[in-house]
């Protein structure tokens, strides 16, 4: 589970100060099934509570390391998929702004290279576009149905041939 806004309500709380996580954190492996969370100065101080006991297994909560393409963490990935998202495909001046971290020809090569050439993504993107079609026509095919005389066909109501 990672954080990528910068906005600290998106963020969870710390069970130990209250404060607003960020990366690295600690999860209890041990403690659930809602997580328990802790920042770094409250895991060094050996917070616990309730069930919580400091020797409790754990694990470091980072998205500090490459997937893709190395130069490029898995934070930056989502950050790029968010900006994306938020700024439109091909505004890639607004993209870089709004990820801080990389320029603007950064951003569109990777994300061309990755998401767009991508032969894995391609197929799979493609194959989700097949089914939605697919789909689609079937939900707008005449569909007969047997009555005591004739065959009727049904269209849905916004359906104009």
């Amino acid at each position: 589970m990672s954080f990528m806004s910068d906005d600290p309500f998106d963020k969870p709380p710390c069970r130990g100060c209250s404060s607003y996580l960020t990366e690295p954190y600690i999860k209890c492996a041990e403690c659930g099934p809602s997580p328990f969370l802790l920042c770094l100065q409250c895991f060094t101080r050996g917070f616990e509570y309730k069930k919580h006991q400091n020797d409790h297994k754990y694990e470091i909560m980072t998205s500090d390391f490459p997937v893709l393409e190395p130069g490029w963490t898995a934070q930056e990935e989502m950050a790029l998929l968010e900006a994306v998202m938020d700024c439109g495909f091909g505004n890639w001046q607004d993209v870089a702004y709004q990820m801080r971290t990389k320029s603007k020809e950064e951003c569109e090569s990777h994300y061309m290279k990755n998401f767009i050439n991508n032969p894995l993504f391609s197929s799979t993107l493609l194959s989700l576009r097949q089914a939605e079609e697919s789909r689609t026509a079937d939900s707008y095919s005449c569909r007969s149905f047997k009555t005591k005389s004739k065959s009727d066909c049904f269209f849905p109501p916004d359906f104009h041939p």
